[in-house]
């Protein structure tokens, strides 16, 4: 159900073209949109955090829009970012002034790092994403 919706607001967020996507060249960050499932691991909490998150190109050539759930149950929060490719990946900024960095490892999965969580409301703060493609 929940990836039902991260995909119609995938569809409804971002042009969706492919032609809007940075093209994969050398030197360029590979394309980051899609569905992606991971763990978010943050300092001082014993256990990771399940990340829903849609990815979809924005309608400015080399933009990324998206929408991220973190949590379960009544600690589950969602997120709508929106950002940039840039040298080694992407910058995506959180409500309130967080951000989330991320970066491709060349094996389908996407790492990131989270500032300022907590004060967007997203999560318990800084940490570390880790996240698999799910659906392109």
């Amino acid at each position: 159900m929940l990836e039902s919706m991260l995909l119609l607001l995938l569809a409804l967020g971002g042009s969706g073209a492919p032609a809007a996507s940075p093209a994969l060249t050398p030197g360029q960050p590979p394309v980051m949109t899609g569905v992606w499932r991971g763990m978010w691991v943050s300092p001082g909490n014993t256990q990771p955090i399940p990340v829903e998150a849609v990815l979809a190109s924005g309608k400015e050539s080399g933009s990324l829009v998206g929408v991220v759930v973190s949590g379960v149950g009544p600690a589950r929060r969602i997120a709508r970012l929106s950002g940039r490719y840039d040298g080694g990946g992407a910058q995506l900024s959180l409500p309130s002034g967080g951000a989330v960095r991320l970066s491709a490892d060349g094996r389908g999965r996407l790492i990131g790092e989270v500032t300022g969580g907590s004060a967007a409301g997203f999560g318990p703060g800084a940490g570390a994403l880790e996240l698999t493609r799910v659906h392109r």
